[in-house]
């Protein structure tokens, strides 16, 4: 919970990195994980709207996806991998994909995000302001330090994919999901809901994996769930 007691409207990335380096800053895209309640820690707000991050383009066999990028335009856009516009659809509701976003998702990690599952199959690179980037697994893995600014996301396009899901109802958000994607004889399998972030494994690791254990299941339901997904994942590729 934050207490929101400042607003910037940064009109250059130098301005809005300048901005993000104070520990107490937040970058404000689509705004679905920003709770206001009155209390609690105070933050500043660093409105991105003016900074044109939200175009979605192609670039040789690569994607990339402006940070400010809505989910709902990822879903839209028929550069975007299917996979990719599938697991937007998948992440939220109609009334939340138009205002989530790309660097949003990124930023929050969530562990039972599909929309990063199928990214990290993709070869997700984010990219920032300071002209670094890095692997989305290592950016979810270490987390984003203050003035680190996303701008945008690069994944590679070709090769066939495939999901698979359990949840409650055929609506709600997965218990256990994979996402898998086959390309030059190669197979990556990212998983979701079996740890703090979507992760990429090999299939002979699933033994290795430690879910949590929580009203929707026991860590050794989810376990069995990531085997028996990931075994029908494999199968649709193979």
């Amino acid at each position: 919970m934050h207490q929101l007691v400042g607003y910037h409207r940064p009109k250059s990335l130098a301005e809005a990195t300048g901005l993000l380096e104070s520990p107490n800053r937040m970058p404000l895209a689509g705004g679905t994980t920003i709770v206001h309640d009155g209390g609690g820690h105070p933050v500043e707000l660093v409105d991105l709207q003016a900074l044109g991050l939200g175009t979605i383009a192609t670039n040789g066999s690569h994607v990339e996806l402006g940070a400010t990028a809505t989910l709902q335009a990822v879903l839209d856009s028929e550069m975007v991998p299917d996979a990719i516009r599938k697991a937007a659809k998948a992440d939220q509701p109609s009334t939340l994909r138009t205002l989530a976003t790309v660097g949003g998702s990124v930023g929050a990690a969530e562990g039972e995000s599909l929309l990063l599952a199928a990214l990290l199959v993709h070869d997700a690179i984010v990219n920032f302001a300071d002209d670094q980037s890095a692997p989305l697994a290592e950016v979810m893995s270490n987390g984003l330090s203050p003035g680190d600014l996303i701008v945008s996301v690069s994944v590679t396009t070709g090769g066939s994919t495939a999901m698979a899901a359990t949840g409650r109802t055929p609506r709600d958000t997965p218990i256990v999901a994979v996402v898998g994607r086959r390309n030059d004889d190669h197979t990556r399998l990212a998983i979701c809901g079996v740890g703090p972030t979507p992760q990429l494994v090999e299939e002979d690791s699933l033994g290795q994996l430690e879910p949590p254990t929580d009203f929707r299941g026991t860590a050794e339901y989810r376990k069995r769930l990531a085997e028996v997904l990931t075994a029908r994942v494999v199968g649709e590729l193979s």
